[in-house]
């Protein structure tokens, strides 16, 4: 516990005032029936602040939250209010919570009608939180007026809880699947080793005209007497490398940082996506912003916390060299990877693009964070 408080209601304020005239009445008259009616007026006074105080020294609270949500998304967070006392219920318990960010400040409540002694009770709060970051919960306060609401007395306890919040996903256009299809159709070798375009093998089944005989699984065959070829599901996800450009041209402007947050909810989309639905595929992500980080990820969606993480806090800078962009890309990757380039100056990236002596770059996409360059694309989640 870190303190408490006292507040007078107006109720409170209200019987205050009416108890010093009675006294000073009584005093300045020598009325012993004034002095009475004095007398009976303190003793509720003086017995909803013991009661108030007495509940609330033994309380205690904590707090259940989800472990990440994304921006924009609902979500509920229980805050648990235990009653300590042996013997005193506690009634009309108001619970405040408080939710920083930055400048931003939110102050949910729960209020909890009665808290038997040895036993605790669960309230509930739904959130909503628009932008992503690291938030702080606490500490909390605790007030009551029970039972005659002439004083509010409170506590004040360290419940300290942080959550992060990843950037809001949106959802990809027919024009995205559309030009993951026509990248996928760039590359038309089927390997028969590990590689980005493996072939499956699904299924065998008997022979039938026009087969290609290299097919044909010979000890099969003969096991069953009979010719027997093996069927393949062809596997086209080319791996994908995407470079996130936190480059901004100042860090007060409303539109630059808008857009900066619209690309980070491009890129956490694109990402998820490709994760889902590549199977054979890898992923790598070159995050370039005052946070850097080279995330590299198989087709499973395994550790990819560590990447929305970085997500959720990074911050874009307004010191990046545009050569920057390419510093954490392996030299050894390979030519058949996939590259999505997100920046807020598209123009000056494809120029860099197309003067770059590597030839990985020559087909990369680039893609502005504005609405007008993404809306092809992107729609922003609701």
């Amino acid at each position: 516990k870190t303190g408490n408080s006292f507040r007078l209601p107006r109720e409170g304020f209200v019987y205050l005032v009416i108890m010093c005239v009675l006294l000073i009445g009584s005093l300045i008259g020598r009325n012993n029936l004034l002095m009475m009616v004095f007398a009976s007026l303190i003793g509720p006074w003086v017995m909803n602040g013991w009661i108030t105080f007495t509940m609330l020294k033994l309380l205690k609270v904590s707090r259940v939250l989800p472990e990440r949500i994304m921006a924009g998304e609902t979500f509920t967070t229980s805050l648990v209010l235990a009653n300590q006392n042996t013997w005193l219920p506690a009634w009309l318990m108001t619970v405040h919570d408080s939710i920083t960010k930055g400048d931003g400040w939110l102050s949910p409540e729960v209020l909890f009608v009665r808290v038997p002694a040895k036993s605790e009770r669960q309230g509930h709060n739904q959130l909503r939180l628009r932008e992503r970051g690291r938030y702080q919960f606490g500490p909390v306060s605790v007030t009551t007026r029970f039972p005659l609401g002439l004083v509010e007395r409170g506590t004040r306890l360290d419940v300290i809880d942080e959550l992060l919040v990843y950037p809001r996903t949106g959802h990809l256009t027919a024009q995205w699947r559309q030009l993951l299809q026509n990248s996928t159709e760039l590359v038309s070798d089927v390997r028969t080793v590990a590689g980005p375009f493996n072939d499956e093998m699904s299924r065998i089944r008997e022979y039938r005209h026009g087969d290609d005989p290299r097919m044909i699984h010979w000890r099969t065959s003969a096991r069953v007497d009979e010719l027997m070829v093996c069927e393949y599901d062809e596997s086209r996800d080319r791996d994908l490398l995407l470079i996130i450009d936190g480059w901004i041209e100042t860090e007060t402007g409303e539109v630059e940082i808008e857009n900066f947050e619209r690309g980070l909810s491009f890129a956490t989309t694109v990402c998820m996506d490709h994760l889902r639905n590549s199977r054979e595929s890898s992923l790598v992500v070159e995050l370039v912003t005052k946070q850097p980080l080279s995330w590299r990820g198989d087709h499973a969606e395994s550790h990819v916390e560590n990447l929305l993480d970085a997500f959720a806090e990074t911050e874009a800078s307004t010191q990046l060299a545009i050569n920057e962009i390419f510093n954490g890309v392996d030299h050894g990757t390979s030519s058949k990877q996939r590259i999505v380039i997100i920046t807020s100056r598209p123009d000056a990236v494809r120029e860099l693009v197309q003067h770059s002596t590597d030839n990985r770059f020559f087909d990369a996409q680039v893609y502005g964070t504005s609405i007008d360059e993404l809306s092809s694309v992107f729609a922003e989640g609701a």
